[in-house]
């Protein structure tokens, strides 16, 4: 990595042409900002034509290359390729909905906007895409809070360490499925005080669908499997309360370290999936005590919403 270089997370969003005070790092966080914005217009802009503006990386979509030895004597390397996208402060992103119609609408409502603090993202609000449709661009206008993509190693695997929509997206893209997904966030300001972020999706199909999507005992087979930089990594189940007509939830680690805790609520109707990625600062509430609890008001809303 250069000397000079600076490291922005998949889901980091940067304030750009506010007055810089004197706090470390705000002048290379300013330059990232004035690169990212020159070279996403197809104009050369200057520094003050974009202040001031928010560069959001909310739809960052890391792609993993195979890795390719750079030379007999290196060791293998993965390539990220990132893309991003520059919004004014307070706009919503202007990817278009790939879906092949508007959705149920109920969908929209049945996702939670707040909880205890935590606000629907402005970037990226929620949405309702109808397939079929396209799988890259739906998984880059749906695209969930550090969803462990880079860690993926096998299609079996893809459920536990991404989500049920994306196994939707591959297997069941086609009419009469449709997928709603939310992220709940907190400003920069606020993060030391709220609870946690998380994502939430509302899958609904055909019920030989949901049934297939709602078998935690398929689990088993990635207890452990190796991640794309060939990290070893695990799923770990943990017990929840009961919601709907079944209800599991599970880690995924990478060695002795949680990436995410996971909650999946199967009705007849819809599955439900709540997910809280590590984050810092670290949730003033262990999320394993908090997931439960944004599950059940999750399944609340969506009861009331769907039926």
């Amino acid at each position: 990595m250069p000397p000079d270089a600076v490291v922005v997370d998949k889901d980091q969003v940067l304030t750009c042409g506010e007055d810089e005070g004197e706090n470390e790092g705000e002048g290379s966080a300013q330059a990232l900002c004035d690169a990212i914005a020159a070279a996403a217009s197809p104009t050369a802009v200057s520094p003050t034509a974009v202040s001031p503006a928010q560069v959001s990386l909310a739809q960052v979509s890391p792609s993993v290359v195979s890795p390719v030895p750079v030379s007999p004597s290196s060791s293998p390397s993965v390539e990220q390729v990132f893309e991003a996208e520059v919004l004014k402060k307070g706009q919503s992103s202007s990817l278009p909905n790939p879906g092949s119609g508007p959705g149920d609408p109920r969908l929209r409502q049945a996702l939670l906007v707040d909880y205890q603090g935590v606000y629907e993202s402005i970037t990226k609000p929620s949405a309702v895409v109808a397939l079929p449709a396209v799988e890259g661009r739906a998984v880059q206008f749906i695209s969930p809070p550090k969803a462990v993509e880079l860690f993926h190693a096998s299609h079996v695997c893809r459920r536990w360490n991404e989500g049920s929509w994306r196994v939707v997206l591959r297997d069941f893209n086609q009419r009469g499925v449709q997928i709603a997904a939310t992220r709940l966030r907190t400003t920069a300001d606020e993060a030391w005080e709220q609870p946690a972020e998380f994502s939430e999706t509302i899958v609904t199909g055909p019920a030989p669908m949901l049934s297939t999507l709602g078998d935690p005992a398929a689990m088993a087979s990635c207890r452990k499997f190796s991640s794309a930089f060939g990290r070893s990594m695990s799923v770990r189940p943990f017990a929840v309360p009961p919601l709907g007509t079944r209800s599991w939830a599970f880690l995924v680690l990478e060695g002795k370290s949680v990436w995410q805790w996971a909650e999946v609520v199967q009705t007849p109707r819809y599955l439900l999936e709540i997910r809280i990625p590590n984050q810092f600062p670290k949730p003033r509430t262990d999320p394993a005590v908090l997931l439960p609890r944004i599950a059940a008001a999750a399944y609340d809303r969506a009861e009331a919403a769907l039926n």
